[in-house]
């Protein structure tokens, strides 16, 4: 599910007792523009029990090298909450959304900061889509409890979903890096 509303799909073959990468650029190509930014749904065809994850490795914002890794969620639901996030000064943090199907889902996200206040936001995520949410877009960037936030992410009209909570940074301009989560579901 690609960020410009397109899908691609790919086969594989994975042995007993056995791993397999995938190399996502060798379908998708290189780019900065939502053709290239994704989410994947991965399932077994046959029956066979699977894990999934998804390392990445980066150079964000050509200063700040890492890489992360998430295991696939087991399947989409109603709500994701996320216990730790920020927009302080050095850190950028994201809301991946992803929709696996084929009906628009209506999400609303409740931001609890860290003064005790909240925020809210509202978006559509159109169906075997994806979304990527700017959180400083809402709640700005600075050097205080206003800026650290918990999260809810939930779909308002019954329709399944998956988040997930990337964030880069570069800790006191000396420790560059990121990592990632998928939402917790009770």
């Amino acid at each position: 599910m690609l960020g410009d509303g397109n899908t691609k799909e790919q086969a594989l073959k994975v042995g007993k007792e056995s791993r397999s990468t995938v190399v996502v650029k060798d379908t998708l190509g290189v780019g900065d523009d939502p053709s290239h930014d994704f989410s994947a749904k991965v399932e077994s065809t046959n029956g066979v029990g699977i894990i999934a994850e998804r390392p990445m490795y980066f150079n964000y914002k050509g200063v700040w090298p890492g890489g992360h890794d998430v295991v696939g969620a087991t399947s989409p639901a109603m709500y994701f909450n996320f216990a730790e996030g920020t927009c302080r000064p050095g850190f950028d943090s994201y809301i991946c959304i992803q929709n696996p199907t084929d009906k628009d889902a209506e999400v609303g996200i409740v931001y609890l900061l860290g003064d005790g206040d909240t925020r809210e936001q509202t978006l559509t995520v159109s169906g075997n889509s994806r979304s990527t949410v700017v959180v400083k877009d809402t709640l700005g960037v600075g050097d205080d409890a206003f800026h650290d936030f918990s999260a809810k992410v939930e779909s308002t009209n019954g329709v399944g979903i998956i988040a997930e909570r990337p964030m880069y940074f570069n800790y006191k301009g000396v420790w560059p890096g990121g990592h990632d989560v998928v939402g917790f579901v009770p």
